[in-house]
Order: structure tokens, then C-alpha cells, then sequence
């Protein structure tokens, strides 16, 4: 039985994407961005503080469809925030993002059938691709013992590479020492991770964790699932095939 995800009769390497593919990232951020602003109830109107987080959500939605993270930092999202919310900012968005970070790690958890994609990824050659900032990222990894369940890991501020950049996938092609056609990445940015994957002739897995629509898709993925346990089925079917 011959999967779309893989254009080999073999499948040697399974690559997988860590925020909202593994972590619970949406639920980690946005509990994060709870405590941080009841730290800072005091300064805020009754009723603000879910405005604001909903604004800032808004904010980070847009900026998530263009992949276009480099535009604002976070305080200044948090500016942008409060400035729709009605809210007096003096440093209020510096303080809430300073708050942010110390609330990072608490409440960092697996995504529904993420161990089950890891076991399943762990019978093959498996790599992690994962950008973000080394510190919050190994934070995650090493909270959730991820490290210990893959082969490889690319974090895109140690390499100095991010997705969709094809070297970072190269680079996992090389550790891996699989073809394109034997590799397959799962992940939930269709901009980073399927994009990516697929201009270098990596099999894609989309983990449609928001529920969005092809219609806002900038790439069309070999398969789609919603959860990270269905692209875990994917990937058994196609070891037992």
C-alpha cells in the first residue's frame, strides 16, 4: 500500500516541525499571556485584559498568515494591542512582555497523539526542524524530553538557517542520510514547513491544527490530518506497508 505523502517505495526519514506539531503552543502562549497580564491587572480597566489578549491574538494571527514575524517585535505587537483595546500604555507592553517570559515555560504540554508521532517517527531516522530563538526552544524540547526520542535536532538559531530556507531541510537530509523522495515533514506552517519541504522534493504532512482552509493555503500538502496522532497513523501505515 503506497502513501501520497511518499514518492519512494521506501520511507527512511520522518521530519517534524515542534510549535502546534508536538507542544500545544497556541494553548502554552496563550496561558503565558494570561499570567502576564494579571500580573499587570492593576494597570488595566476592568474588562481590558481579555480585550487586549484578543487583540494581541489578532495581531498575531495576521502576522502568522504572512509569515511575517520580523515586522514587529513583541512589545510592539503588544503596543498595537493595547492601542486598539483602548488601553494607556506608558511601558505597560514592555512590562507584560518581560511578563510573558517568565511565565514561558509554565504549562508547556504535548499536543493530543504527539508521543505517538514521536514513537512512530523513532522507527525510522527522525529529525526535529524548529525555528525559533535556541534558549525557548531547547526549553521546550528538553521540558517535554524530546531530545531523547529523535535522532536529530535543528533548532534555526543554532544553524542559522530557518524554514522555509531549503538548507535547513539539506541539512536534515544530510544527518539523516535519506533522499528526498525517502523523507517525509510534518508540521502545521504550510509557509515553513510544506512549502519548504516540498521545493527540496520532501513528502509533506499537514497537522491542520487551527482549522483552516485550503482556500488560505499558500501550498497544496500531500496529506492532511488535524492532529498530530493521524499523521502518527500516516506514518505506520506506510512502515507496515
Amino acid at each position: 500500500m503506497t502513501h501520497s505523502f511518499i514518492r519512494s517505495e521506501n520511507l527512511k526519514a520522518v521530519f517534524v516541525d515542534l510549535d502546534d506539531t508536538l507542544s500545544d503552543e497556541t494553548a502554552h502562549m496563550r496561558g503565558a499571556i494570561g499570567r502576564s497580564l494579571h500580573d499587570q491587572r492593576h494597570r488595566l480597566p476592568h474588562g481590558k485584559a481579555d480585550a487586549a489578549a484578543r487583540e494581541y491574538e489578532s495581531i498575531v494571527r495576521d502576522l502568522t498568515s504572512r509569515y511575517a514575524w520580523d515586522e514587529m517585535t513583541r512589545e510592539q505587537r503588544w503596543e498595537l494591542a493595547l492601542q486598539r483595546a483602548d488601553v494607556e500604555d506608558g511601558n505597560l507592553a514592555a512590562k507584560i512582555s518581560e511578563g510573558y517570559f517568565s511565565h514561558y515555560y509554565e504549562g508547556v504540554s504535548f499536543l493530543p497523539g504527539a508521543e505517538r508521532l514521536l514513537d512512530s517517527a523513532s522507527r525510522l531516522k527522525s529529525c526535529l526542524i524548529t525555528n525559533g530563538a535556541s534558549e525557548h526552544q531547547w526549553g521546550k524540547i528538553k521540558l517535554l524530553d524530546i531530545d531523547s526520542r529523535v535522532d536529530h535536532i535543528l533548532v534555526s538559531e543554532d544553524v542559522g538557517i530557518q524554514k522555509p530556507d531549503r538548507r535547513i531541510f539539506e541539512r536534515a537530509l544530510d544527518l539523516t542520510g535519506a533522499e528526498p523522495a525517502e523523507s517525509v515533514m510534518i508540521g502545521d506552517s504550510i509557509q515553513a514547513d510544506i512549502a519548504g519541504a516540498a521545493a527540496v522534493g520532501i513528502g509533506t504532512i499537514w497537522v491542520n491544527v487551527h482549522g483552516l482552509s485550503m482556500d488560505e493555503a499558500t501550498h497544496e500538502p500531500d496529506e492532511i490530518v488535524s492532529n498530530p496522532g493521524e499523521a502518527a497513523l500516516l506514518i505506520e501505515k506506510r512502515i507496515e506497508a
